[in-house]
């Protein structure tokens, strides 16, 4: 009996972008805020055999007791969220994506370890009370 391999993604030659969803755009601005610019990514890439994926790198498990970085991926239409891995920095995160599925490392991706992440289950809720207040005065569109 003989057993043949999956194809890997990155063996799929997919062709990934940046691109995010009205969900995911929130995400990224607000994890700018906390943690720092180039510190959330969503990818959307087609392989030529029409499949289509997404891609997430960035903080994770914030309201956990130890918040981590994720890298994660799944086929579109989704249902479910990513699956991947969980990293103590970005660097490994986006290594891991580019190694694994073959997205691109991202050009503004900033080397943020575990460090930037103490604290950031009260930072989230706090910057959510001020966001929901109406106090977006940093907000910038495309963020």
């Amino acid at each position: 009996m003989y057993l043949i391999a999956k194809e890997k993604l990155v063996e799929k030659h997919i062709t990934w972008r940046e691109e995010y969803t009205d969900k995911t755009a929130f995400l990224k601005h607000q994890f700018k805020d906390i943690v720092g610019p180039g510190s959330y990514f969503r990818f959307e890439g087609k392989s030529p055999d029409g499949d289509e994926y997404y891609c997430i790198i960035g903080p994770a498990k914030v309201h956990a007791p130890r918040a981590k970085y994720f890298a994660g991926v799944r086929k579109l239409p989704a249902t479910y969220s990513a699956g991947g891995k969980y990293f103590d920095s970005m660097d490994s995160a986006a290594t891991y994506a580019r190694e694994t599925w073959g997205v691109p490392t991202p050009k503004d991706l900033r080397p943020y370890t575990s460090a930037q992440l103490y604290g950031i289950s009260q930072k989230v809720l706090e910057w959510k009370k001020k966001y929901d207040a109406g106090d977006d005065s940093d907000k910038q569109d495309g963020d």
